[in-house]
């Protein structure tokens, strides 16, 4: 009997020894839990060292896109989601035939295809399944450098995928694709052809757009102002490629600031084949105040800070941060909510998590295992977390920017 019961001993704890290295995750499935392991950033700090950089990507077999913030992700207009709104594809296809129906007594030639009426949409500002690219790196730099100066730019450099060719364009829909390729528009403006522009169309639109070989170079706020001045030197300004009236008062506007002070634009907004500029800080959100956002937005730069009562503990309940460099420029955060020590509680159900605007997805929930809701993510720099528990609808607050033990470098970007 004796033998026995040692023997159910020694098997109950190999079981729970087994059980707990199982349940343990790996590096595999951690990164599962975070999002897709970030791509290869290259920061300069000088026009010379960009040119340097840049040189590899001149043999004609890449794409460029330019963000006035290093921080923004590849998410299409039509898939990023913002509080209130979610990206669905039946609301998608309703947006989309809805400016096709509206938008004729404007044009006046029609579209041939929905591809030419997608791009059409796009270039006017309707939330669409594309993303603007160009054949050139310095249009594509010029939309990162003008706007935000508070802000690094980057440029995002890809590899060409497939080009959607001209049969495919009749035969097929741009809402059926399977695989992110590229297209060259028929039909839109005089703008793309001066921009060299194309564009991407995204089979997922709610899902940031990553290759193998995706690289961005990282433009230093510091440097803009000088990138501006080199790139309208080099006839890369506002008058060249943008051809119209609005292009060369813009261009008038921007040489006096270069005679006169150290450039600082201001409500500058352009939108193009090549990215997206915008001056001034990232625009606030006019989201519905609801329980899962308690307060009009007061920091637009830090959108959450204020907003969720400033406490890291309330309640009973608290939330942890680690930071961690893994690659150039991306930190690592692991996020954790739990009952504090001694409260007597256990966590369930659900927690949301509401990020920086800059993430493809700002809201994200996490279901409570084991008494704790646990969320990873890589990021560039510091930011609010505002946290909801819905347990009793507890929020929390946490600015990782005073995050003690965390890297200078995140702290104060």
């Amino acid at each position: 009997m004796a033998r026995r019961a040692k023997t159910a001993v020694k098997t109950a704890v190999k079981a729970r020894v087994t059980s707990a290295q199982t349940d343990k995750p790996t590096s595999e499935q951690l990164d599962k839990q975070v999002d897709k392991r970030p791509w290869h950033r290259e920061r300069v700090q000088s026009w010379t060292e960009f040119q340097s950089r840049i040189e590899n990507y001149l043999d004609g077999n890449y794409l460029f896109r330019g963000v006035a913030s290093v921080r923004f992700p590849l998410v299409t207009s039509v898939g990023r989601q913002r509080e209130g709104y979610e990206y669905s594809k039946v609301r998608e296809q309703a947006l989309f035939d809805q400016f096709k129906r509206e938008a004729l007594p404007f044009l006046p030639v029609r579209p041939a295809s929905n591809w030419e009426w997608l791009a059409l949409a796009q270039h006017h500002g309707v939330p669409t399944r594309l993303l603007d690219w160009s054949e050139s790196p310095s249009v594509s730099l010029f939309f990162a450098v003008w706007g935000n100066d508070e802000e690094d730019a980057g440029l995002y450099i890809i590899r060409r995928p497939d080009e959607v060719k001209a049969k495919e364009l009749e035969e097929q829909s741009p809402f059926g694709v399977t695989d992110v390729a590229f297209f060259y528009p028929g039909y839109v403006t005089p703008r793309l052809v001066s921009q060299r522009g194309l564009f991407t169309v995204h089979p997922k639109p709610d899902e940031p757009y990553t290759s193998e070989e995706m690289r961005q170079i990282v433009i230093g706020k510091e440097c803009k102002a000088d990138f501006r001045r080199k790139l309208d030197a080099s006839g890369i300004h506002h008058a060249a490629i943008m051809a119209d009236l609005d292009g060369l008062s813009r261009r008038l506007v921007a040489v006096q600031g270069y005679r006169a002070t150290p450039l600082s634009p201001t409500a500058v907004v352009v939108s193009s084949s090549a990215g997206t500029a915008r001056a001034g800080t990232l625009a606030a959100s006019n989201a519905k105040v609801d329980a899962s956002s308690p307060n009009l937005r007061i920091n637009p730069r830090d959108p959450q800070k204020g907003q969720w009562g400033g406490k890291s503990a309330d309640r009973g309940w608290g939330v942890s941060a680690k930071v961690a460099e893994s690659e150039t420029d991306w930190f690592r955060i692991t996020l954790t909510v739990s009952a504090a020590r001694g409260a007597g509680k256990v966590l369930s159900g659900d927690v949301v998590f509401h990020l920086h605007d800059s993430f493809a997805k700002s809201v994200r929930t996490e279901p409570a295992r084991n008494g704790k809701a646990v969320l990873q993510l890589w990021a560039y720099g510091a930011f609010t977390v505002g946290i909801l528990i819905k347990q009793d609808g507890t929020m929390l607050e946490i600015d990782l920017a005073e995050l003690k033990g965390a890297p200078k470098v995140f702290r104060e970007r």
